[in-house]
C-alpha cells in the first residue's frame, strides 16, 4: 500500500469512527438570565440516561437552568443527579432515552496512542473533535477550583478549550480513556484527562448516592524525597497532626494503610474509601529511622477536615 494510500485508509476509518462515537457526545449549557450562561461537554454512559461531565461544569450557584443538546436530538432539560469535586467529576440525567452511550476503557493508556476529545469549545462549537496523542502519564495537577490536586491524570496534546471540559478522550477503538477536564493556560498542547478507571470508581456512587463518601485519618502529608530501607524514594510525609489523641507524629513517613503500601498520594487517597470509616485499621510508618506499626479508627472526611 502507498503512503497516500495508506493515509487515505486512516483518514477514512478515523472519520467512521467519529461518525460512531459522536452521536453520544453531549454539550451543556447552564443559564441564569438573559446574560448568565455557562457551558460545557459529558458524555453518554448508558442506557438509563446518564451522562458523566466535570464537577467545575455544573458547580454553579442556584437559579441555573440546565440543559443539554446532542447530535441529531432536540435540545432537553436535564437535572444534576451527584458530584464529587476531588475528582472534578459530576453526573448529570438526560429527560429523554438515549438509544446509545459510550463505554469506559477497562486497561491503561499506553504512551503516544493516538485519541480523540470530542465537545463544546467555547460553548459554541458542539461536535467538535479534534485528534492527539497520550502525550503523558499519572500527571498531577493543582487548579484553583480543586481542593487536593487531580492524580494519575492522562496528558494529551489533542486540543482542548474551555467548554471542553467532562468531554470524552477516546481511542481508536472508540472507548473512554478519560474525561477532558482541563489544560495549561501557560503552554501550548497540553491539556488533562481524568483517568476511565477514575470515572469507573466514582461514577456509580454519584449515580446511587449523589456524593462519594470518603475516610480521612485526621492528618495533612506532604510528598517529598524520603530514605527507607536504605532506598530513597517520593513518600507521603505527616506534615500536620489534627487530633490531640492520634497516633501520627510530624515527620512520620507513612508507608502501608490496611495492609497495602503507600507511594504517593494517588494511593493512599484510593484507599481512604467508606469501608474503612470507624473501622481499626493496621498502618506502618518510619519514625526517626525506624518503622513503628499502630492501629487508627479513620473518621468521615467531612469531620476532619
Amino acid at each position: 500500500m502507498s503512503a497516500i494510500s495508506a493515509m487515505a485508509a486512516f483518514s477514512g476509518g478515523l472519520a467512521d469512527l467519529i461518525e460512531q462515537v459522536m452521536p453520544n457526545a453531549v454539550a451543556i449549557r447552564g443559564d441564569q438570565g438573559a446574560d448568565s450562561w455557562t457551558a460545557g461537554s459529558g458524555f453518554v454512559l448508558d442506557d438509563a440516561c446518564h451522562v458523566v461531565t466535570n464537577n467545575h461544569v455544573v458547580d454553579q450557584p442556584d437559579g441555573f437552568t440546565w440543559t443539554a443538546a446532542i447530535h441529531g436530538y432536540p435540545t432537553q432539560p436535564i437535572r444534576i443527579l451527584g458530584r464529587d469535586p476531588l475528582t472534578d467529576l459530576a453526573v448529570v440525567e438526560l429527560s429523554e432515552p438515549h438509544e446509545s452511550a459510550l463505554v469506559l476503557r477497562d486497561r491503561p493508556v499506553r504512551l503516544g496512542e493516538f485519541v480523540l476529545a470530542l465537545g463544546n469549545p467555547l460553548g459554541d462549537y458542539p461536535e467538535s473533535v479534534s485528534v492527539g496523542i497520550v502525550s503523558g502519564l499519572s500527571r498531577q495537577l493543582q487548579a484553583a477550583q480543586h481542593e487536593r490536586p487531580l492524580q494519575r491524570l492522562i496528558q494529551t496534546d489533542a486540543a482542548v478549550n474551555p467548554g471542553n471540559s467532562g468531554g470524552p478522550l477516546v481511542d481508536l477503538d472508540g472507548t473512554v480513556v478519560g474525561v477532558n477536564t482541563m489544560i495549561r493556560d501557560d503552554a501550548q498542547g497540553m491539556a488533562f484527562a481524568v483517568p476511565a478507571a477514575t470515572v469507573a470508581r466514582v461514577v456509580p456512587q454519584l449515580i446511587a448516592e449523589g456524593r462519594v463518601v470518603r475516610s480521612a485519618l485526621g492528618i495533612a502529608v506532604h510528598t517529598r524525597d524520603a530514605e527507607v530501607d536504605g532506598r530513597t524514594a517520593k513518600r507521603e510525609i505527616v506534615t500536620r497532626v489534627r487530633d490531640a489523641d492520634s497516633p501520627f507524629q510530624p515527620g512520620d513517613v507513612v508507608i502501608s494503610l490496611a495492609g497495602q503500601g503507600i507511594d504517593g498520594h494517588a494511593a493512599l487517597f484510593d484507599l481512604l474509601d467508606a469501608a474503612l470509616i470507624g473501622k481499626q485499621t493496621p498502618v506502618e510508618v518510619v519514625r526517626d529511622g525506624k518503622r513503628v506499626a499502630f492501629d487508627v479508627v479513620p473518621g468521615r472526611l467531612e469531620e476532619r477536615k
